[in-house]
């Protein structure tokens, strides 16, 4: 298995956005490879890199970047829990901000609250990394006791890999 086994893709409507609206940006994790798979959606901490998996998104606009998560606040996270895993059938797709039922998937919050107050195309992109060095860079800072063995047992069956989604062009007017 390998990152070509994967993809991410960011969706937006077609029509232009207005200025000082939020865009709506959907994101799509697809099993392109011919077993199931295991993932996780955004948990607390994958999105400021604090914890596995990283959702790391990107606004850009002229080739500036114009928003990104701002450095982590409080690196305590809830623990990553069995609810949380997300077992992808071969071309089964799924957004890892929608939780399903028992998970607490979370928004992207730097496109969620991102609001343009000048008109322009702007680009969005996202990583997803599972890469990490050590499993326990998965887990919780608290709370994670009750299921630690059982998630460090699924962590080992993720696949390791870090994968870019596609350059969404927005334009704002």
């Amino acid at each position: 298995m390998d990152g070509s086994d994967l993809s991410i893709m960011l969706h937006s409507p077609e029509e232009k956005q207005g200025v000082g609206m939020p865009i709506p940006i959907k994101i799509e994790v697809r099993n392109l490879s011919q077993q199931s798979v295991w993932i996780v959606g955004v948990v607390d901490g994958s999105e400021d890199a604090i914890r596995y998996p990283h959702y790391l998104p990107r606004i850009s606009m002229a080739g500036q970047v114009v928003a990104e998560p701002p450095p982590p606040e409080d690196p305590l996270v809830g623990p990553l829990r069995l609810a949380d895993f997300r077992l992808l059938a071969p071309g089964e797709a799924f957004d890892p901000t929608n939780p399903h039922p028992g998970a607490k998937f979370l928004p992207i919050s730097t496109f969620s609250s991102f609001r343009s107050a000048v008109p322009g195309r702007f680009e969005f992109s996202l990583v997803l990394s599972t890469q990490s060095q050590y499993p326990e860079q998965w887990l919780g800072s608290f709370g994670q006791d009750a299921e630690r063995s059982a998630v460090l047992e699924r962590i080992a069956q993720v696949p390791r890999l870090t994968i870019r989604s596609n350059v969404l062009k927005v334009e704002v007017i």
